[in-house]
């Protein structure tokens, strides 16, 4: 579902044809059940590259009471972009693991 609406919600930048465009869709583990996975979808967005956005994000039951957040980083095909990406989401407070689901050009 979310790789359906990756193009509809980026919007590449003015003054020329962006090169090719990769989605990457991660699921995020919290290390409690207490830790509000809306708040680790705001502060989402300043942990990644300045080249890269969240293109979006869906909170899912995982188990235990756990509730897992995936997430839609969209960025330019370029070599260090999933590097850079993944040191990101290693920052964020709150997250005990995470694991890349897809990678799709789009």
């Amino acid at each position: 579902m979310l790789f359906r609406t990756a193009k509809l919600l980026y919007r590449p930048p003015c003054g020329g044809a962006a090169m090719g465009e990769v989605a990457l869709r991660y699921r995020l583990m919290p290390e409690s059940p207490a830790i509000d996975t809306a708040a680790v979808a705001a502060a989402l967005p300043a942990t990644l590259p300045a080249d890269a956005q969240l293109g979006a994000h869906e909170a899912k039951p995982f188990a235990f009471g756990l509730v897992a957040l995936e997430v839609l980083v969209i960025g330019p095909d370029r070599a260090g972009l999933v590097d850079e990406v993944e040191d990101g989401l290693a920052s964020l407070a709150g997250i005990q693991s995470f694991e890349l689901l897809e990678q799709s050009l789009l």
